[in-house]
């Protein structure tokens, strides 16, 4: 592979070791510093997702304008600026913390559809799959290494000492992309009609459109992992805080050792959206089988399960996306991506935490539905399959010939 996967990865640990833990504690800022009920907590996280969403869709179609680096290395300076910032004023009033994390997380909504498609420009078709296995097993090593270092800085130094870490680790993001990372593509210039197309355009593209519905109903499954399975895990099943956290780092670790093996072993096979519906089925299976857990061994088999689904659906994903734009169009059609699946993260969170609230069936009611979903975004993938065939198997490094809509939705599997 291009080196310049392995040094976005590499950022990309930097970053994951700096700021997750900010994610991860901005909550407890808000329960902790200013009192804040629960359900005002979740409010005003979920408030900031639009902004994320405005960014991506904004990231991704200046990326292709004007190029991809200057939005791939540039995001990571102005947010040392503003972590810096909530370090000094984390105490000075709620407006200015939501105010300040809203503008990092669209600097954050900048970078990534620019660093993936960046990654899509230089792997070849056979590596697709890989390259991006390879990016998730750094920044997931990051997400297990960050909250540690995390709560140890809050527990000796203070909350706010969080984000002066992750605007030290934002500059080194910065300088080392600013030092070594090379252009991928450097921009096109518009015709009238993509002028006026603007960040739409991939939701003009009809089977495009219809991957992403797949796509934002698997996120809608996989946005249950958080919230309301650890409320599961934590409050209805009562497990020991000590088993609730191995059962997590679990799912760190398996990441790590298996997405590389099950990245190549997909991409043998190059049946990308069957295994896409294959993912997405393991990944709502392992619901069901927490729900029937009953000891401690049996939760970690199902964090087993959900893993190896999220490993292969993750990176598929992304390869598919990469697949159906080309060059000229791939930082858009990412930012569509990374839009529309993380506007499920204003309604997954609810729908979950209602269900679970029914009384002693609720969890069955939660883990039974996202199962159906899981059944039926499988079988709206392998019905896709079908009919845009020619349209991924045609795509490569320089992207897919340009089929007519017409023609991609007759195709045949």
């Amino acid at each position: 592979m291009d080196r310049r996967v392995y040094l976005l990865g590499s950022a990309g640990l930097v970053r994951s070791i700096g700021r997750s833990a900010t994610f991860v504690f901005l909550p407890l800022i808000f329960a902790e510093v200013y009192g804040l009920p629960y359900l005002a907590i979740g409010g005003l996280i979920a408030a900031i997702v639009p902004v994320s969403i405005i960014s991506f869709l904004s990231g991704g179609y200046f990326s292709d304008r004007f190029g991809r680096r200057p939005f791939a290395v540039y995001p990571s300076f102005a947010s040392t600026v503003v972590l810096l910032f909530l370090w000094q004023y984390l105490d000075h009033g709620l407006a200015i913390v939501v105010g300040l994390w809203a503008i990092n997380s669209f600097l954050g909504g900048l970078t990534r559809p620019a660093q993936s498609a960046m990654i899509g420009d230089v792997t070849p078709p056979d590596l697709t799959v890989t390259a991006f296995g390879v990016q998730r097993v750094f920044t997931n090593t990051g997400f297990a290494i960050s909250p540690a270092i995390g709560g140890f800085l809050a527990a000796t130094v203070g909350l706010p000492a969080l984000f002066l870490f992750a605007a030290i680790t934002s500059v080194i993001e910065g300088t080392l992309l600013l030092v070594l990372l090379r252009e991928t593509y450097p921009g096109h210039r518009p015709t009238p009609r993509e002028r006026g197309e603007g960040v739409g355009a991939p939701f003009r593209d009809v089977p495009f459109v219809w991957l992403l519905v797949g796509m934002v109903g698997l996120a809608l499954v996989m946005n249950q992992f958080s919230t309301p399975l650890a409320l599961f895990l934590g409050s209805v099943r009562s497990l020991p805080l000590t088993e609730f956290g191995f059962i997590y780092s679990l799912n760190g670790v398996l990441v790590v050792l298996l997405q590389l093996p099950i990245s190549r072993w997909i991409e043998g096979r190059h049946q990308y959206l069957g295994w896409l519906a294959a993912g997405s089925i393991t990944y709502g299976a392992s619901f069901l089988l927490f729900d029937a857990a009953g000891s401690f061994a049996f939760y970690l088999l199902a964090m087993g399960v959900l893993t190896i689904g999220e490993d292969i659906v993750s990176p598929t994903q992304q390869t598919l996306v990469a697949r159906f734009a080309g060059p000229e169009h791939r930082g858009s059609y990412f930012g569509a991506y990374n839009a529309a699946t993380n506007a499920t993260r204003v309604v997954a969170p609810v729908v979950g935490t209602l269900l679970l609230g029914l009384g002693p069936s609720g969890s069955t009611w939660l883990w039974g539905g996202m199962f159906g979903i899981s059944v039926a975004v499988a079988l709206g993938f392998l019905y896709l399959r079908g009919h845009a065939r020619r349209r991924i198997d045609s795509a490569g490094p320089q992207g897919p010939s340009p089929l007519p809509a017409d023609l991609l939705l007759a195709g045949s599997d």
